[in-house]
């Protein structure tokens, strides 16, 4: 049986301790975010309501706060998506212990990639009765998670602040109220709705070559994985040819 060489274990070993401190670090910037966005409605908002400015200035200093909070929203989904591409690259590395160094070739860490894709895949995509994918399930499945959590946590903040941006916007009166009630649950709802579909349906497309079998999908995820792209070559990729193991 050949052996494995001391510099080809400490490689990956190293590689390995690299990820893991990559994902850590997705989840340390994502607590950074959100711990930032709530000091910022815990200085600016109080001091926006002391200004002596007329309603509309108010309402224009908590519309900008609102745009943070997408912007912040946006910047958590990116973490969120490296979070996983990253988890995924542990086990494919943790798999490549028992592979051979120069059979480790694109082919080989492609395809280990896919599988552990398609393994991890019913805890992410869900599908509906006809077999296609729902964004809709999905997102139910993701609810309970913690990662969902934290971030509902800044979407709801942030979706408040834009109602409240509206309210301030709108003078008293009835006719005013009624129309400031709506705008404001409308622009509520669909900032909280429209975030999260963008949450689930950017995690769901790390996920999608594992339906096509396609290379350009499966470059989605695996691009991200540059942690990878040092056992890879030119070699096609074949999700269905067996890896090389010892």
């Amino acid at each position: 049986m050949e052996q494995f060489s001391k510099e080809d274990f400490m490689s990956l070993e190293i590689s390995y301790e690299k990820t893991v401190e990559e994902l850590g670090l997705q989840q340390t910037k994502r607590d950074q975010i959100i711990a930032l966005y709530l000091s910022i409605l815990g200085f600016v908002i109080p001091s926006i309501i002391n200004l002596n400015v007329p309603r509309i200035a108010k309402g224009l200093g908590f519309f900008v706060i609102y745009l943070i909070g997408i912007l912040f929203c946006r910047i958590v989904i990116r973490y969120r998506i490296y979070k996983e591409v990253y988890w995924i690259a542990c086990r494919v590395i943790s798999q490549l212990y028992n592979i051979r160094s120069e059979a480790r070739n694109k082919e080989t860490v492609q395809t280990l990639f896919y599988r552990t894709l398609k393994k991890n895949s019913p805890s992410v995509v869900i599908k509906n009765k006809k077999g296609r994918i729902s964004v809709w399930k999905s997102f139910k499945k993701q609810l309970s998670s913690a990662e969902m959590t934290l971030f509902n946590i800044l979407l709801l903040f942030t979706s408040f602040i834009g109602g409240i941006s509206v309210a301030y916007m709108f003078r008293a009166g009835y006719l005013a109220t009624t129309i400031a009630s709506a705008l404001i649950t409308a622009l509520i709802l669909f900032t909280y709705f429209k975030l999260n579909r963008l949450y689930v349906t950017s995690l769901l497309d790390q996920y999608k070559c594992v339906d096509s079998g396609d290379t350009k999908d499966l470059s989605i995820p695996f691009n991200k994985a540059w942690m990878l792209h040092c056992y890879v070559d030119d070699d096609e990729f074949n999700p269905e040819k067996e890896p090389s193991e010892e």
